[in-house]
């Protein structure tokens, strides 16, 4: 699954979809390269509410053979130097990790 998602990442790369980018874990000095694919704005309900308002947050999936993302690390992007910083995990598979991040 790694092997075809490194595919998928380089294609969404190249077609502008997904960004180069640095990761520094928690209290680290050194960046690491790694691809990003950045949502923004993405709207979240919670099942429980009975009248459901949406609240939005951002959101990245990381490449889990570029990087072993840990809450508290901090991407750049490097095309606009927006950092971000890792805030709750979301979800992971074996291959990648879908993650809630605030501006840094």
């Amino acid at each position: 699954m790694q092997a075809f998602d490194a595919i998928a990442f380089g294609a969404f790369r190249a077609a502008g979809v997904a960004d180069a980018a640095h990761y520094m874990e928690p209290g680290g000095t050194a960046e690491v390269p790694c691809t990003v694919l950045l949502d923004e704005a993405v709207e979240q309900f919670t099942p429980d509410d009975v009248a459901p308002i949406a609240t939005t947050t951002d959101r990245v999936t990381l490449q889990l053979a570029e990087i072993t993302p840990r809450t508290g690390g901090v991407v750049r992007i490097d095309g606009t130097g927006r950092r971000l910083k890792l805030v709750q995990k979301i979800r992971a598979d074996e291959s990648t990790g879908v993650w809630e991040v605030a501006n840094v």
